[in-house]
């Protein structure tokens, strides 16, 4: 197994069951046979123009052919750049200056289809440890960082998704976000490699989500916490037996949201994962193993964990300490953009978040380096606030942001979706800050609340955290404008 690559089982699994439907797109089907021949021939088309190991930028909006293009890239050796569709014209032609794609492809090229069987026409598979795929996540200023991705690195995270998931060529996988995203890609391709059929959708809609559970019978469902929300209100009532198993990555979720995932999903087991573009899988909240309030669980299987102080040193359980993983998932390195958070140590790699484990070995997070705040002279983590906001009644989301302050360094502002309200429609700022004594420190209530409903989203569907973060400055400047 270990020197298997993407894609390489599509012949084989063409010619067991050639009319066996591989991957869903709203109401496009394609079956085993079909999807096999149109990767041979992109395949061969990409091998007639470009050298092995190259790359190629793939600008499609979410697609069967978006798809299709990159299994091409995997199975023939080449190196797939998935760009977000959503991205504006200057930061594609940014990061196109910046990582210098060999081909550059805005639609699928017409290409005749080969034969299912295993011919000349099938490329030889590429090493395991050369690199098939580059991502890019948003970062928090300027260019997208993007990371690069060997297929041993997805291969070993396949196994993890058959060992601690159960996933295999019986399930049906809904991946409902954009490709750009690699939660959604991850479930799409492993679908796909393992003989699974993966269903995928052009844009999320909660109701075209349910229709295609109950259409195509699925039985594993990927989500982020904001898609499973909105999944929740447009469900209300609704029972869905089939989905067996539910993956739960992106951020944590509200405490009140289980039950009503319980409701909608009855017979599924809900799994909880913590990991990063760079590392893969690092914990998974496992539904038998009696996952504390607030753990995102104990290490994925084949992940090594470690957390240090400053020094390097470990510290023991109960201590807050940076977050240190090894595993044969971990990333290649950036293509572009980088991270002055990712630090490497022998086999060891952090990407600068920060946690503590218990006596158990579940993980807790406390917060991303990067996103720290001093104010007042003391060290806050957005997450933990954003944490104790969530789980106040009514709000469905929360983001706290530091914002330049004289006095105290920075001044923190916590930004909500539904929100309590006081007179004349306004923030109930007393009232939470209220709520909030209980819960943390002083210097860690905000001094400010700001409430939109309209939130930006990536094409993942998390949250815009920079995007918003301008909002909320406008906001505020605007304030003080009229004040």
């Amino acid at each position: 197994m270990s020197g298997e690559t993407i894609g390489a089982r599509l012949p084989a699994l063409a010619l067991a069951d050639p009319a066996r439907p591989a991957l869903v797109c709203d109401g496009e089907v394609l079956d085993r046979a079909g999807l096999c021949a149109r990767v041979a021939g992109l395949a061969g088309w990409l091998q007639a123009r470009t050298a092995p190991g190259a790359s190629i930028a793939l600008a499609l909006a979410n697609s069967p052919a978006l798809v299709e293009l990159f299994m091409a890239c995997a199975v023939s050796g080449r190196e797939a750049l998935v760009y977000d569709p959503a991205w504006p014209p200057a930061t594609r032609a940014a990061l196109a200056a910046a990582v210098a794609p060999d081909l550059t492809l805005a639609q699928q090229p017409a290409v005749s289809g080969s034969g299912i069987n295993p011919s000349p026409s099938w490329p030889a598979p590429p090493s395991p440890d050369a690199p098939f795929y580059v991502g890019f996540t948003s970062g928090t200023t300027g260019l997208p960082k993007g990371y690069r991705r060997g297929h041993r690195s997805w291969i070993d995270s396949f196994h993890v998704s058959a060992a601690a998931f159960g996933l295999g060529s019986q399930d049906v996988i809904l991946a409902p976000g954009g490709l750009a995203a690699s939660l959604h890609l991850y479930g799409v391709v492993h679908a796909l490699h393992v003989g699974a059929c993966a269903v995928m959708m052009r844009h999320f809609n909660p109701e075209h989500v349910f229709a295609l559970i109950v259409r195509h019978g699925v039985t594993a469902l990927y989500a982020t916490p904001t898609q499973l929300q909105m999944l929740i209100r447009m469900g209300e009532g609704a029972r869905f037996p089939t989905v067996r198993a539910l993956m739960i990555s992106g951020a944590k979720w509200q405490p009140g949201t289980r039950a009503a995932t319980h409701a909608l999903f009855p017979n599924a087991r809900i799994f909880e994962f913590y990991g990063a573009s760079e590392t893969s899988f690092i914990t998974i909240g496992h539904p038998a193993d009696a996952v504390p309030e607030g753990s995102v669980g104990r290490p994925a299987p084949g992940v090594t964990l470690a957390i240090r102080d400053g020094e390097g040193n470990d510290v023991p359980a109960g201590e807050t300490g940076t977050i240190w993983v090894a595993s044969s998932m971990l990333f290649d390195g950036y293509a572009c953009g980088g991270s002055g958070e990712m630090r490497r140590d022998g086999g060891f790699m952090s990407v600068g978040d920060r946690g503590w484990r218990d006596a158990a070995g579940f993980l807790f997070l406390a917060g991303r380096e990067k996103r720290m705040l001093v104010t007042s002279g003391q060290n806050v983590y957005p997450e933990e606030i954003e944490a104790a906001l969530a789980g106040l009644p009514g709000i469905e989301e929360a983001a706290v942001f530091g914002v330049n302050d004289a006095l105290r360094g920075v001044r923190l502002v916590a930004v909500l979706r539904g929100a309590p309200v006081a007179g004349e429609g306004r923030v109930d700022e007393a009232g939470l800050r209220a709520a909030l004594r209980p819960l943390l420190a002083a210097y860690k209530i905000p001094r400010r609340f700001l409430c939109l409903d309209d939130w930006p989203r990536t094409s993942g569907g998390k949250v815009d955290l920079p995007a918003l973060q301008r909002r909320a400055e406008t906001q505020l400047a605007q304030e003080r404008g009229a004040a």
